[in-house]
Order: structure tokens, then sequence, then C-alpha cells
């Protein structure tokens, strides 16, 4: 098959099984010799911040000189970012070869049991991080913990948790508490736990709730394993802009590409996790944690593509996301005209997101995310209105952007968010 038609047959699996259960990837992975068995892992959960604790992680182990596996989701602009080694894509053919080999075997299985497209990919990144004898893999859970795919791993090293808050509500919870519940669940005897701060030091971020930290803490204590938050008082910052972020940890001086002073207790978590890793064989100087956690850098997160006007695309997608980009934006553009591009997908709290993010812009252009599960572009409109007096419609995403350009003049700024769909087609207009 050809990268596009592996991509088409990858797509054509179940988006969601009718049983949460560990048993379809637990299938596929035995007729794979359970590759997954003969590897190590640092595993990484929670609602925010995922996608940056990882890549900070997995950029040090690289930077140290260790071959370093990442698999991810969603991706932003390529499919391939999913699957990484290294901080470099899995190549088209490479990825066309693996997939043939889970296809062939995911066939011999009872239908039942046949992977969902997550379990798919989950499985070829797997083999691949195998057949490529990666010493680590940091692997991104999906959206739960104790019956997501990515819980089939062995204990993992360290299993980390970055800030847990309310998303995917129809499937883990209503509450905080029954979300932790679910993604606690990952947590084995044997591993070491790190968790997103309980305190933010007095920094601009929403720390670990207390109900996310009872139910953390109370797992790691019935599973034997030990927990660590990290001390944000160890952490100071130096300098912070839109475009770079610089602090000392443990009198250590570092620079991160990822703005927000929410990033600082991501760096925390990621440092921590990669001090625990420390004591337990791998060989992380200075130098190498300075030089991984500069290279660290996720599109589409708080992400600069032009000057100016100045455009910002992040993808976040529930409120813990917008809180955050509305901190962004009273830090670092208080009293700039802004234009808001955004659209949403129907199981989301966009009401929620647009009541934060809509009251700081002049123009809120709104589009449509998705032909199947994006909300109607009018649907949103009647939210924005409350906050917003200039609001426009555009279901074309790329007429949405030219849209919202137009109302972007010299000095001001636009910003893209809600959806990952959305920011994938906006950047492909700038040669990032």
């Amino acid at each position: 098959m050809t990268f596009e038609e592996t991509l088409d047959y990858i797509y054509t699996r179940k988006k969601f099984a009718e049983s949460s259960s560990l048993e379809r990837i637990e299938a596929v992975l035995s007729a794979l010799s359970d590759v997954h068995k003969k590897l190590r892992f640092v595993h990484v959960l929670g609602t925010n911040g995922k996608g940056s604790v990882s890549a900070m992680i997995s950029s040090c182990l690289s930077s140290a000189g260790y071959k370093t596996g990442l698999f991810t989701s969603p991706f932003v602009v390529n499919f391939r970012e999913r699957i990484q080694i290294d901080n470099k894509y899995i190549e088209e053919t490479d990825f066309c070869r693996i997939a043939e080999t889970v296809k062939e075997k995911s066939e011999t299985l009872p239908e039942k049991l046949r992977p969902t497209f997550f379990e798919f990919v989950l499985a070829c990144a797997l083999l691949y991080f195998y057949e490529n004898g990666c010493d680590i893999v940091v692997l991104e859970a999906g959206i739960g913990g104790k019956n997501d795919s990515t819980n089939i791993i062995p204990p993992a090293l360290v299993t980390v948790f970055t800030s847990i808050s309310l998303d995917h509500t129809e499937v883990l919870g209503k509450t905080i508490e029954k979300i932790a519940e679910s993604k606690a669940g990952a947590i084995k005897p044997g591993s070491v736990v790190v968790s997103f701060p309980f305190e933010n030091g007095g920094f601009d971020f929403l720390p670990q709730s207390e109900e996310a930290k009872n139910v953390l803490t109370r797992t790691a204590k019935e599973n034997g394993c030990k927990i660590i938050f990290p001390d944000m008082k160890s952490i100071a910052l130096l300098n912070e802009n839109i475009f770079e972020t610089k602090f000392t940890f443990e009198n250590a001086e570092f620079s991160i590409r990822l703005s927000g002073e929410h990033q600082l207790g991501n760096a925390a978590c990621a440092l921590c996790a990669l001090k625990e890793l420390g004591g337990l064989g791998f060989s992380l100087d200075e130098k190498s944690l300075q030089n991984g956690m500069h290279a660290a850098f996720l599109p589409a997160r708080a992400e600069v593509v032009r000057k100016e006007p100045l455009t910002i695309i992040d993808g976040g997608h529930n409120e813990g996301a917008a809180k955050t980009l509305q901190k962004l934006i009273s830090r670092h553009l208080k009293g700039k005209r802004i234009t808001l591009l955004a659209a949403y997908m129907k199981d989301k709290d966009y009401q929620t997101a647009l009541s934060i993010l809509a009251p700081e812009c002049e123009n809120v252009v709104l589009t449509l995310a998705d032909e199947k599960r994006g909300e109607d572009p009018k649907v949103l409109k009647n939210t924005a209105e409350k906050f917003c007096k200039n609001v426009f419609c555009e279901s074309d995403k790329e007429k949405a952007f030219e849209k919202a350009t137009a109302l972007s003049k010299k000095g001001d700024v636009l910003i893209v968010a809600g959806s990952f769909y959305l920011a994938a087609e906006v950047r492909k207009n700038f040669s990032v």
C-alpha cells in the first residue's frame, strides 16, 4: 500500500469500540509477539499539558544520547507526528511496512478483537519502537487511564500526570474526582508517580486540584508507589515573553520555546520525572537537560507563526486550554486589538471556551472544524454574540482565515483556537 492507501485503511477502523477494555490491543500485540513487553516506558497521562510534558521528557532523553521513542496524539499537520524517534517522524515507507504487518495480524483475529483506529496506530508505534531498539519510549495516553489502550504496557519506569480537568466527561465522568480515578487506573506497582504541581508557587496557573491530588495520592499508596509533586519554590522565573520562557530549576538555568507560566508547571513535572529516571540508571547531565528542554517543541500550542500581524495558533479545545490562552492574552497582549478565528467540535464545551476568549476580542470569526463532528458556526455564533459584538460565520476554513486576516491590521493580533483540525488547516499557510 502507498502512504495514502495506508491512511485510508487506518481511517476505516472504528473510532470507538462498543466496550472499553484492553482485550483488543492485547490481542493484536500478542499476535505481534508482545513487543510492548520488551520496551521501557514513561507513561504520560492527564487532561492538559500531556503533549508539552511528553515533548520535554523525550527531547531531554534524546539529548542525553538515548534512542527515544515518542507516541503522541492528535497530530496537527502530518499524521507521522504521532510516531517519532529522537524527534524525527517515522518515514512513510516504514509506516506503510509496519502498518501492513499490523493489518495482516489484525485480520487473523475475530472481528470483536480487531483494533480500533487508536489501537491500530498504537500497535504500529510499539512495533516500530521495538524494531528500532529504542532505549526508552515516552508514551502519551489517549483520553483515559485504566481502560486506555496505552495502559497495556508493563509498569512504566515513571508514570506522569499532567493537569487534570474536565474533558471527555461523557466517557470519563462528570467530576474531577471521577476523571482522576479513571486516569489513575494507569498506576501500577513498581512505577514512580510524578504529578503536576499541587501548589503554583505564586505563578499564574491553576495547580493540580485537591480532588485530583487526593485520588492520585491514594492510588499511588495502594500500589506501593512513591508519588512526587514538584515544589514550585525551586523554580524562579527569569524572563517570559510570547516566544520564550527562561527560568531556573534547582539552581540550573533553562530556556523553553513554550510560552505561558503554566509551562513552568509542565517543566517542573518533566524535570522531576527526568530526575527520577536519573535515579534509575539514566545518565542525564545538566547540559543534556538544558539542550533538551530548549529543543522541545509542539506545533499549535500557543505557537507564533507570523509576527505581523502577530498570529498565534493554539489547538486547545477545553476550558483549561481556553483559560491558559486567556492568561497569555492578559500577560502579553494587553491593549492589542484581537481577532479570534475559532471552531469547535460538537462534543466540546464551546460555550465555556467562548465565554472566556470572546470578551478579549474585537472580532470573532467562526468556522467549521470538521464536516461530521464539527459544530455549526451559526450555533457557535449564538454563544459568541453574548460576549463580542462583531461575530462572523464562514463554514469554509480557508475563507474564514482570509476573513480573519482581513480584519487584522498592522499591530493587531490574530488568534486561531478551539480545534486541532482548524489549527492544521491554518498552519499550512505558513512556512513553519
